[in-house]
């Protein structure tokens, strides 16, 4: 199915655009409330939206650049909130393709910074993006947690969800009902599957069917992309 994806200021959004964003996070998730829709949507500067060849809404990303004060350095990162794409549409790289040269303009921007993805994951396949896009990311199964990665989920975490954010798990707890997968959805832990991501989303965040967030971190750095995130930024291979 051919689909188109762009970027938008949060601000150009049509009201219809609203209305049809909410309508697919709340088919794909549970404990959706349009209070905290709005107030999340609020605190972004930008959209990806993912649309279909009649026009249709069938997919978005939501994105905020934000500065972290850690000891001894400052940092920027990106963080991306609601990220949502109608099954029927979840073939095309549209979405990821604008999420790349959305980091790859952070990087033009911040040219002497420190820049890092700051990715919460209540999903294993949410989760699994990482090591599509980066070599080098954590937590993960397969290497240490490096403290300068460990700093930025701390800062993070205690800035956006004070009271929520748990250092030793790196874990976002909610209290009550929060917003979580759908049993069933392709976002839900499949014990039929051996995927080494989902093996080890499902170790590291145990109570995500409560709607719990892991923090993950991955610096931005041309030298860190995998092949497949420098394609879709549009970088020249060598």
């Amino acid at each position: 199915m051919k689909t188109t994806g762009y970027t938008i200021g949060v601000r150009d959004l049509e009201p219809s655009d609203r209305d049809r964003m909410f309508q697919l996070l709340s088919d794909s998730y549970l404990g959706v409330k349009r209070e905290t829709f709005e107030r999340d949507l609020a605190a972004k500067e930008h959209v990806i939206l993912l649309r279909s060849s009649e026009g249709e809404i069938v997919g978005f990303s939501t994105q905020v650049r934000l500065r972290l004060t850690l000891p001894g350095r400052t940092v920027v990162i990106v963080f991306s909130g609601d990220t949502i794409v109608t099954e029927q549409h979840r073939g095309t790289f549209e979405t990821a393709r604008e999420i790349c040269r959305y980091f790859r303009r952070a990087l033009s921007e911040h040219p002497k910074e420190e820049v890092y993805w700051l990715l919460i994951c209540k999903g294993w396949r949410t989760y699994r993006v990482l090591r599509l896009f980066f070599r080098d990311y954590a937590p993960r199964a397969d290497a240490s947690d490096p403290l300068a990665f460990r700093d930025v989920a701390d800062a993070f975490g205690s800035a956006r969800y004070p009271g929520l954010y748990q250092s030793s798990s790196r874990l976002i707890v909610f209290p009550g009902e929060a917003q979580r997968i759908r049993p069933g959805s392709p976002e839900a832990v499949d014990h039929r599957r051996s995927d080494s991501s989902q093996l080890f989303f499902e170790k590291a965040n145990p109570d995500h069917e409560r709607g719990n967030e892991l923090v993950c971190v991955a610096p931005i750095r041309e030298d860190n992309f995998t092949a497949v995130a420098r394609r879709l930024a549009g970088y020249q291979e060598q």
